[in-house]
């Protein structure tokens, strides 16, 4: 029967819409080796510091005219109680690429509970579907080896924005759920040298991901669990004036926010693609939101629901592994399993799964066993999970108006 042991089948349509600890990630950056960094190989990061002593710095962005460590300094200025793994590759190397490099696979393969990969620095692809269609072929095969793989955070060169934003590809019809796209960018940091002026922000993307929970959005404006640094603020902006950062935001391709109508900006979420900006007369600059590269209409159109997912099958596989191969009792009269092992299979799995809503990454959840199973098979035992989603708030419309009294 091989070691599949336990499939999780992806459901599709249960949502109804109305009108830190979770993640672990790799950074796949393009850059030069050092003789302290080799290609291929992944460095567990605790701080920036941790890169530095590999020889990425920003001397050596300057150099080599990229921005591993400034990708890598945002990731922690924006979620510093976290460890990520920095893997490089040539700087040739394409998104598509990655797939099929035996040693960019094994590396990832040997990072225990990789569930998030985020990818800047390297060669443009021909066009942005062919990055996005690679990107989601590799989630696929590891999800084939069970490897779930929540999110993967690519860079939106500059030169995929050609044209208008009516006439910029449209990501949601490329059926890639677990592949994201982020056009955002610092001006600031673009202006630095003309190599840097295409680039997005990958790192601040990855940061701001790392910092907030499985069911949070990428986009919200305040998140749930603080830094200890930043516990007394009343939001979770992108901005630090101090710094010089994210004072002003725009596209990849240099287009200013301040540009954007508010037609672009809806234009740009109905295509999918992940952009930062502002609320008038709100100060600082936050990202767009969490779109994946599928349908709007999906269940998995959002990183969010894509990390659940994935942080319920994982805990589903590893509490029914134990009972792989394990004695399965029949009912004398029916030769159906036996009701005392549909309860206590229901048991455990309801146990495991009560962790996601003290977590509340779920608002509920419900089990349910067909009785009706042979107890001598060689076919799979069939169970069934949905979980309750909590939703996420898009916007408000407030009705606001006089009266003569209450």
């Amino acid at each position: 029967m091989s070691f599949q042991g336990v499939q999780t089948n992806k459901a599709q349509g249960g949502l109804i819409r109305g009108g830190g600890t979770d993640r672990v990630a790799a950074f796949v950056s393009g850059c030069g080796e050092t003789d302290k960094l080799s290609h291929f190989t992944p460095y567990e990061l605790l701080q920036i510091e941790d890169a530095e002593a590999l020889g990425i710095d920003a001397a050596c962005d300057a150099a080599g005219e990229t921005l591993t460590h400034y990708h890598l300094s945002e990731t922690f200025r924006l979620s510093p109680e976290t460890r990520i793994f920095l893997i490089a590759v040539p700087v040739a190397t394409k998104v598509s690429d990655l797939k099929t490099l035996p040693a960019f696979v094994a590396a990832l393969r040997s990072i225990d509970g990789i569930n998030t990969i985020a990818a800047a620095g390297l060669t443009a692809d021909a066009d942005i579907t062919a990055a996005i269609a690679g990107a989601q072929i590799l989630a696929d095969n590891f999800a084939g080896e069970h490897i779930y793989i929540d999110s993967l955070l690519i860079e939106g060169h500059g030169g995929y924005l050609a044209g208008t934003i009516a006439t910029m590809p449209d990501l949601r019809q490329i059926d890639s759920p677990n592949v994201s796209v982020i056009i955002a960018q610092d001006p600031g940091k673009a202006a630095e040298l003309p190599a840097y002026a295409g680039h997005g922000a990958v790192g601040s993307a990855l940061g701001m991901l790392m910092v907030r929970a499985a069911h949070e959005n990428l986009g919200s404006v305040d998140i749930e669990k603080k830094p200890r640094s930043r516990m007394i603020e009343d939001n979770y902006p992108l901005t630090d004036a101090r710094l010089g950062l994210w004072v002003n935001a725009a596209l990849s391709n240099g287009k200013p926010f301040s540009e954007l109508s508010f037609a672009d900006q809806t234009k740009l979420d109905e295509l999918g693609y992940i952009y930062a900006g502002k609320f008038n007369g709100y100060g600082g600059f936050y990202f767009s939101n969490s779109h994946t590269c599928t349908g709007a209409g999906s269940d998995y159109a959002f990183i969010e629901r894509n990390a659940v997912w994935n942080k319920a099958t994982r805990i589903i596989r590893n509490t029914l592994i134990p009972r792989i191969r394990s004695k399965v009792e029949a009912d004398s009269s029916t030769g159906y399993i036996k009701s005392t092992t549909i309860a206590s299979w229901d048991g455990l799995v309801r146990k495991a799964l009560k962790a996601m809503t003290t977590a509340q990454n779920v608002a509920d959840f419900d089990i349910y066993i067909d009785p009706n199973q042979l107890a001598v098979s060689n076919a799979p035992f069939k169970i069934r999970v949905r979980l309750v989603a909590d939703g996420v708030v898009h916007e408000f419309e407030v009705d606001l108006g006089f009266t003569n009294k209450i």
